[in-house]
């Protein structure tokens, strides 16, 4: 696949679908009949989206279910240190709240369950249901070490999923993050645009796309 090189234009459009969720956790907060407890069970809202789901894709004893309030719960608690850092550096908020807002305003979502626990958790937020672009996110917790290359299986298959959906992917990491920018590479995500500030000033974002 050959990759264009990154421009400002792409940039803002990365900046751009990432303050989507942090604008509309503002309006969270100032609308009492919008707060966390009064979720429903399932998080998905586009139904038609999430019944062609493959909710039932199993690989090497890693399922993928349709995320609810529960497996926030458990990841909150699980949460790699990196992840609680860099979820912290682009809400400001803690680790439940920030897994809140990703999951509330995405088009989908999934979790990742390892011998039923959560390993990880993964969506789309997009500023238009029919639109061609989304900004794709994933946390994970200390169980996705017990099963990397399951893991890495099955990311391939959700990102190919993903991308049926939304051909253009954008997406941003925490430059500390090592790590995750190597995965996001070897997923055939590429640099975009100069790396930006979101709510916090202790690390920059580097956008990443597909195409």
């Amino acid at each position: 696949t050959t990759v264009q090189h990154p421009d400002k234009t792409s940039g803002q459009k990365l900046r751009l679908c990432l303050l989507i969720s942090q604008i509309n956790l503002k309006m969270i907060k100032n609308n009492a009949n919008n707060t966390i407890a009064q979720m429903t069970n399932k998080v998905v809202k586009n139904d038609a989206i999430a019944a062609s789901f493959e909710l039932n894709t199993t690989s090497h004893n890693i399922s993928l279910v349709s995320l609810c309030k529960e497996h926030l719960d458990q990841l909150a608690e699980e949460l790699r240190l990196q992840d609680r850092q860099e979820l912290w550096a682009c809400y400001r908020l803690p680790a439940r709240d920030g897994l809140e807002v990703c999951a509330r305003y995405s088009v989908i979502a999934a979790a990742f369950l390892y011998e039923g626990k959560v390993a990880a958790v993964a969506g789309l937020a997009a500023s238009t249901l029919l639109g061609r672009e989304a900004c794709v996110w994933a946390w994970t917790g200390r169980q996705v070490l017990k099963c990397p290359k399951a893991f890495w299986k099955i990311s391939k298959q959700v990102l190919a999923y993903f991308r049926q959906i939304y051909p253009q992917l954008y997406c941003a990491c925490d430059e500390r993050y090592t790590q995750a920018q190597r995965y996001l590479r070897r997923l055939g995500a590429r640099p975009v645009g100069e790396s930006f500030f979101l709510s916090g000033r202790e690390t920059k974002f580097q956008g990443y796309q597909w195409q």
